[in-house]
């Protein structure tokens, strides 16, 4: 039996020298409550964070826009996590899995 939220499991992939430009996007008919806030984390296997990225939110959509100078230090073994902050103080994950390189 799971109980609570459980975050979509996926990759995050990076490419040495090329800036992470990623969208995601609501729904038909859903939109993303005002001053919600989110964020990507990326930690090594022992948990320390390697870097967090916040992305820019908007009413239909989630984004972010990395530098490659920025993405490109990112030492692998590594996973992430994407949470997302809402103004009534609840926070969710909505994605975690594995950092890859490509």
């Amino acid at each position: 039996m799971t109980i609570g939220n459980e975050p979509l499991i996926d990759t995050l992939v990076l490419v040495k020298g090329q800036d992470f430009i990623h969208e995601i996007l609501m729904p038909a008919g859903e939109s993303v409550p005002p001053s919600t806030t989110c964020e990507l984390i990326i930690s090594d296997l022992t948990g320390a964070v390697l870097a967090d990225w916040d992305a820019s939110v908007a009413s239909t959509s989630i984004s972010w826009n990395v530098s490659s100078t920025v993405a490109d230090t990112i030492n692998l073994p590594a996973t992430f996590r994407i949470y997302v902050h809402y103004s009534d103080g609840k926070d969710f994950c909505w994605y975690a899995g594995q950092v890859v390189r490509e």
